[in-house]
């Protein structure tokens, strides 16, 4: 991977989701005992699989979650191969909800280099939608959730231009404001509330965020953010990434296409969501 700055931004994000994590400890767990089974058999007899169809996309699974549930909920089977939700438009209508956009986003199948692949497209919302991700790297404008609250993750701006000075002589020192400090280090500035309300916060190095008074940021008066919640720092790449600290609500960043190949949770409006992209069959 190519070294990159924090002036390298605008590229879209790159998003592991929660059950990336999980699936990777699996298979870190199933992996000696697959060594071991193949030392008592040299040449074990081969298993066969049950049938999934290979021609065509494979069955998805949409599950509009109950309020304050990541299990519980109404599923819908996707068979075509686009699904699209809103409050007024589309395949699910949801419209008690004022922060989903008459056609909000878009469950698409595409068939690439020989296989189907689902993405989840938003439709020029007014809102957004967001995913939740255990880890994600952030660009110049992320918007994210955390807790009740949406953030704005802003890198400094660094122009090369000098700054010039009307007179050319000597001035006495003055200790820079903290205005000017800010511009230099990584801010979360919360939106969606009066400018004069809204909550800033520089980030500088690794930082914790959560509703403990021992992170660096303390996120007081939301009742959704956990103790400690999420961690922000720099990868070996001086990439800014955010990571979730198994906090109860999740962290959840805002996308335009994102591609669907584990099961996901997403966000519109105050509606979450779960989405499969194979259902696999029960045992």
């Amino acid at each position: 991977m190519n070294q990159r700055s924090t002036r390298d931004t605008e590229e879209e994000p790159v998003i592991q989701t929660v059950a990336e994590p999980l699936q990777q400890y699996l298979q870190k767990k199933a992996a000696p005992q697959s060594q071991a089974a193949g030392k008592e058999s040299a040449s074990p007899s081969p298993q066969a699989r049950a049938f999934r169809p290979t021609n065509r996309q494979s069955l998805a699974l949409l599950t509009i979650l109950d309020d304050g549930s990541r299990e519980e909920g109404e599923s819908i089977r996707i068979r075509d191969s686009r699904f699209t939700i809103g409050r007024e438009k589309g395949d699910l209508k949801i419209p008690f909800d004022s922060d989903i956009s008459s056609s909000h986003a878009e469950l698409r199948c595409q068939k690439q280099k020989g296989r189907f692949r689902w993405y989840l497209i938003d439709r020029k919302s007014t809102n957004g939608t967001f995913v939740r991700a255990f880890r994600a790297s952030l660009s110049r404008k992320s918007e994210l959730i955390i807790g009740g609250r949406r953030y704005l993750f802003q890198l400094p701006e660094l122009g090369n231009e000098a700054i010039e000075t009307e007179a050319l002589q000597t001035q006495a020192y003055r200790a820079p404001t903290r205005t000017m400090l800010e511009q230099f280090v990584p801010r979360l500035a919360e939106t969606g509330v009066p400018e004069e309300n809204a909550q800033t916060f520089s980030i500088g190095g690794e930082t914790t965020l959560g509703g403990d008074q021992r992170c660096q940021i303390t996120i007081g008066g939301d009742p959704f953010v956990s103790p400690m919640h999420a961690r922000f720092y720099q990868d070996e790449t001086e990439r800014w990434m955010i990571e979730d600290q198994k906090s109860l609500n999740g962290v959840w960043i805002r996308v335009k296409r994102f591609a669907l190949d584990k099961q996901t949770e997403f966000q519109l409006g105050q509606q979450r969501f779960r989405f499969r992209p194979s259902v696999a069959p029960t045992s």
